[in-house]
């Protein structure tokens, strides 16, 4: 049982960017700017190898996907209809009154 698990390993910058083959400054760059699946702790950051292996491999992250959705629903004519139709059975208005806020 001498198999090499990388699913959960957790890279420093150095050990991502030869990984990557890119420089260090490059790296840095990438990930201050988001761009690249990484965080920040304490200063010093890290990469999660599979996170790095399913960027390169062009797999959009779940940000991605959800930014993606976003508008999708705008000219659908059935959207307010149903929305009436959920706060109604939950006894909700859909906009509440200002005074109780």
């Amino acid at each position: 049982m001498n198999q090499i698990v990388t699913k959960n390993v957790v890279l420093t910058l150095a050990e991502a960017a030869r990984f990557l083959r890119v420089s260090k400054s490059k790296l840095l760059n990438l990930a201050k700017e988001r761009r690249v699946p990484a965080r920040e702790i304490d200063g010093e950051w890290r990469f999660l190898r599979q996170a790095l292996e399913e960027w390169l491999r062009g797999k959009p992250s779940g940000r991605e996907i959800m930014l993606s959705q976003v508008g999708v629903f705008k000219d659908d004519e059935t959207l307010m209809p149903m929305l009436e139709e959920i706060y109604r059975a939950r006894g909700r208005p859909m906009v509440e009154d200002q005074e109780d806020a």
